[in-house]
């Protein structure tokens, strides 16, 4: 596994005090590519950043594998949170009742 170039920033969102030039930040950047998916839907390359450097076969396969499980618990919190109807923030004035002792 070759080393890849640092990356730089390229926006200064997080940097806007930053008068100067950007830091460069070195990485990992590491592609997927499946062949197929379970629904028959065209795959699309997956790219993951991570911020170690002179990773390994095993850190990679463990990074991508790590990926999917974080990817499958966000989605699922984010189901369960529509299903409850927890998306939407239910703001309420002061004038309304709180239901607590009065």
């Amino acid at each position: 596994m070759g080393q890849a170039p640092p990356a730089r920033l390229t926006h200064r969102s997080a940097w806007t005090a930053q008068l100067s030039i950007l830091p460069v930040i070195e990485g990992t950047v590491i592609h997927l590519r499946v062949d197929r998916l379970p629904s028959g839907a065209t795959p699309k390359p997956v790219w993951l950043w991570w911020s170690g450097t002179g990773a390994t076969a095993t850190d990679v396969d463990r990074l991508w594998q790590v990926f999917l499980r974080r990817f499958d618990i966000e989605h699922t919190l984010r189901l369960f949170k529509q299903t409850l109807g927890w998306t939407c923030p239910k703001f309420r004035t002061l004038e309304a009742p709180t239901g607590g002792p009065g």
